[in-house]
């Protein structure tokens, strides 16, 4: 992106910034019964966002305890050359750009 399409993309998130304040101001006005339930789908959110967070994470923890298993029967000198593989590797593929 060019320096002026990266001010007309902030210019444009600050308008709408603005009218999102603007908006969120009169709706301060309007009565606490219609908080209420947006209150509960932000809960509703949380509780989803929790689950799939929480299964993440527990499939992190299963993926490390089998890595950390499968790394221990490894020998040394094998774990070596696939370390220095991945870095020629990588810094061709960082070269090729």
């Amino acid at each position: 992106m060019t320096d002026k399409d990266i001010r007309s993309e902030i210019e444009e998130l600050k308008a709408k910034l603005e009218s999102l304040s603007t908006t969120g101001g009169q709706a301060a006005g309007q009565p606490a019964a219609g908080a209420a339930p947006r209150q509960g789908e932000a809960a509703e959110d949380a509780g989803f966002g929790g689950g799939w967070l929480r299964d993440i994470m527990k499939q992190a923890e299963e993926l490390m305890g089998g890595l950390d298993l499968q790394l221990k029967d490894v020998p040394a000198k094998t774990a070596l050359m696939i370390f220095a593989l991945g870095v020629v590797t990588g810094r061709l593929l960082s070269k090729r750009d």
